[in-house]
């Protein structure tokens, strides 16, 4: 027996031995090309980006395409306090990778072969690390992933990044930490068609969403610092993302975060579901079941702190109406608990126009035919916080409280 066991931690030993061994770093100085080294790394390779200005292949649609399992893309960065929102902070510190010529998405993380125009991949990709990389301008996405499992983006910013920021979509088991992001129509970080990712201590502003998630499963998005926007938080049904539903899309738990002056002029283009968003939210949710808000402090946005509104309620009279288009899903809002909020100084500068009357800390307001059920609205603070109830009896929901 002790023989056995001896043997079997050799193998261990030995298999992560080799494994050890396999891995190479390589490494990319200014001038030189980033992608070239990412198609020349095997998998598990680790590859080491000096500070600089970087500008792809100007022929491509990606300023950077990764198809390889495990790999690891590091951004060296100089000692500096700059927040990197400073320009010139960015110039000097930071590895940044800069839109040029036909690109649309800036870094993209995928199997060879699944673009991300496709609605389908029959591989999976394992593991991807991206640390300390400035992602900017591009006319679509900064930094997206879609069919992988296994994934952490740490401490990057992405700026301007027209389409969304960040966007972890048909992925899974996937780390976001210490971004920021910020300069999106329409997403600064948006979690869609994913399932157990975790959202923690990034900073989103200056975009039309701060944080979105859509057709997803078990998301917890906490310690994160959301401001600036035209909505902090949106949590949509799945007629405003672009995947079909899920089996399960439960258990988005929105807690300990920071949202707070969201009051930017929606400037998404015409005609998107973005583009019929109020501005002057903190979280909205529209048609979702089975969620938590809770323990955020949530300030200063002028239309609506806390909102939960049906799907076909929110949408009427815009061109993303139940009429124009039928949900795809139940457009009720089920079961969500917001409790242990702190909420001060929201609702009191409406946008102006017919949903003024819903201006509060917190509302509900659901008139499908199937009215939601199992909502929890209790212990938000303070005791006097204004509330806006679409509940027979006027006062906010408190089934399965």
């Amino acid at each position: 027996m002790h023989v056995r066991f001896t043997l079997q931690i050799f193998a261990v030993a030995l298999l992560v031995s080799t494994t050890a061994a396999r891995a190479g770093i390589l490494r990319v100085y200014p001038g030189e090309s980033i992608q070239a080294a990412i198609d020349a790394a095997n998998p598990g390779d680790t590859i080491l980006v000096e500070p600089g200005e970087y500008y792809e292949d100007a022929g491509s649609i990606y300023g950077l395409r990764i198809t390889t399992d495990n790999l690891r893309l590091i951004g060296k960065s100089k000692n500096s306090h700059s927040h990197p929102s400073d320009k010139a902070g960015q110039m000097s510190n930071r590895v940044r990778l800069i839109a040029n010529g036909a690109q649309e998405t800036g870094v993209y993380v995928a199997p060879a072969g699944c673009e991300y125009k496709n609605s389908a991949c029959a591989e999976e990709l394992q593991g991807f690390y991206l640390r300390g990389f400035s992602v900017e301008g591009y006319p679509a996405n900064g930094i997206q992933t879609r069919w992988v499992n296994g994934f952490q983006f740490v401490r990057n910013v992405s700026v301007n990044n027209l389409n969304n920021g960040i966007y972890p979509t048909l992925s899974a088991n996937g780390l976001v930490r210490d971004n920021i992001s910020y300069g999106s129509l329409d997403t600064a970080m948006w979690v869609a068609g994913s399932e157990n990712i975790r959202v923690i201590g990034n900073e989103l502003f200056g975009s039309v969403i701060g944080f979105e998630i859509t057709v997803s499963n078990q998301v917890q998005a906490s310690h994160n610092k959301i401001y600036d926007n035209t909505v902090g938080i949106g949590l949509f049904h799945p007629n405003g993302a672009g995947n079909p539903p899920l089996p399960v899309m439960e258990n988005w738990v929105i807690e300990h975060n920071h949202i707070y002056d969201n009051n930017r002029p929606n400037d998404a283009p015409d005609g998107s579901f973005q583009a019929d968003l109020p501005p002057g939210t903190g979280v909205l949710l529209m048609g979702v079941s089975n969620h938590v808000v809770g323990k955020n402090r949530v300030a200063n946005n002028g239309f609506v702190g806390i909102g939960i509104l049906g799907w076909c309620s929110a949408t009427t009279g815009t061109d993303n109406s139940c009429e124009t288009r039928p949900p795809i899903s139940d457009p009720a809002a089920n079961d969500n608990q917001i409790s242990l909020n702190t909420l001060n100084g929201n609702g009191e500068s409406p946008p102006g126009g017919i949903l003024d009357f819903l201006a509060a800390d917190l509302v509900y307001f659901q008139l499908e035919v199937t009215v939601g059920a199992g909502n929890c609205f209790k212990n938000n603070k303070p005791e006097g916080l204004t509330f806006v109830s679409s509940a027979p009896n006027g006062e906010l929901p408190s089934d399965n409280c």
